[in-house]
């Protein structure tokens, strides 16, 4: 399973796009409110510019998730449409 593309949403809502057209909504904000170095993502142009690398969403070196936290703590989706890849 591979991540195709990420989109930040409302909320703190991270979208996450797998190769198997699987969508997963991921709460960003549960993370910001439990773990205190990812505090700089209240800022909403800082979320705003997740990216995706490998098996990784990422803001900078000390804000990530791997791909395992994700579909443990996301919520996955029914679509067939994802966005364009953006590999970053």
């Amino acid at each position: 399973m591979k991540l195709i593309a990420v989109e930040p949403k409302d909320n703190y809502i991270v979208r996450v796009y797998l190769d198997n057209n699987a969508m997963i909504d991921f709460d960003v904000k549960a993370e910001l409110e439990r773990i205190p170095c990812y505090k700089p993502l209240y800022d909403p142009a800082l979320f705003k510019q997740v990216a995706f690398k490998n098996k990784r969403i990422f803001w900078n070196e000390q804000c990530d998730f791997h791909l395992d936290q994700i579909l443990e703590r996301g919520r996955f989706v029914h679509s067939d449409a994802a966005p364009k890849a953006s590999d970053t």
